[in-house]
């Protein structure tokens, strides 16, 4: 009989932030590794670029370090506790960006006009199909942020995180299975999503 675990990024993280609270660095460092991206996705959705969000990303986690100690179980998961303070650090960080640049950086996002639909003749590119499911799954962007940050149409977000999920399943049965050749026929596979 074959029992499934199923992780839960939440479970124990209450316990490892009141252990880094009283100075336990292999605490701090285990939940560190497993909310890293949940914080990440967070501080990118809503800063939108790479580089700045990973300096905002440090300094989160800097912060729950000197912190923790105030937290408190009682009053809430560590989660939400680390995703407010991150939450704050982000405010701070769009108050001290100087208008301007922000709105050079929104200026220069591509764009593409929205009703236009791709012909069955001019297939998207696969690294725009690629985007989309990263996007999607890893960063948790939903399919109109994706839509307006790619410069495709709505609808179309969706079919092509589809074929792009249904091209990775099919990649990772081959591997799962040990298909002679399957790594090799599974990689050339997915170089068509």
């Amino acid at each position: 009989m074959t029992t499934f675990v199923r992780h839960t990024p939440a479970a124990g993280l209450d316990a490892l932030l009141t252990r880094a609270g009283s100075g336990d660095e292999q605490a701090f460092a285990t939940l560190h590794d497993r909310g890293a991206a949940t914080v990440h996705g967070l501080v990118l959705r809503a800063l939108r670029d790479p580089e700045v969000t990973e300096e905002v990303t440090r300094t989160v986690w800097v912060r729950v370090w000197h912190r923790s100690g105030r937290y408190n179980p009682d009053q809430g998961p560590a989660l939400t506790w680390v995703m407010a303070l991150a939450q704050r650090t982000v405010v701070e960080r769009i108050r001290s960006t100087p208008r301007e640049a922000a709105y050079a950086r929104i200026g220069s996002a591509p764009t593409r006009p929205v009703g236009v639909e791709p012909g069955p003749d001019s297939p998207l590119p696969i690294a725009t199909r690629r985007r989309a499911v990263l996007r999607a799954y890893y960063r948790g962007c939903t399919s109109e942020q994706i839509s307006t940050v790619l410069g495709v149409p709505h609808r179309t977000v969706a079919t092509m995180i589809h074929s792009g999920m249904m091209h990775l399943r099919a990649h990772l049965r081959l591997v799962d299975h040990g298909v002679p050749g399957g790594a090799t026929t599974a990689a050339a596979d997915t170089e068509g999503w």
